[in-house]
């Protein structure tokens, strides 16, 4: 279930890629050094310089390794039982 359109997009260090708690997917920790969405209304996760923000993904991303500089683009998909964060794309930098 999507809350609302929104994107956040985020400059930072891989610092961890492991499988999802749930055994479906895997999670990609991000070490924030910049927030650089678009629009502050439509950035629902709003995460500063300095936070650590996990990201779900289906798959591991390609190429991606731990320690990589990446600009991610994610969206938080939520509904009455809670929500997540969800990685639509990695860029490595």
């Amino acid at each position: 279930m999507r809350v609302q359109p929104n994107r956040t997009m985020l400059e930072g260090q891989v610092t961890g890629i492991q499988e999802d708690d749930g055994g479906i997917g895997f999670q990609l920790s991000l070490a924030v050094r910049a927030n650089a969405s678009p629009s502050a209304a439509r950035d629902f996760v709003r995460a500063k310089p300095g936070e650590t923000v996990r990201l779900f993904c289906l798959e591991a991303p390609e190429g991606v390794r731990v320690g990589d500089t990446v600009r991610v683009q994610a969206e938080l998909l939520a509904g009455p039982g809670g929500g997540r964060v969800v990685l639509q794309q990695v860029e490595k930098r």
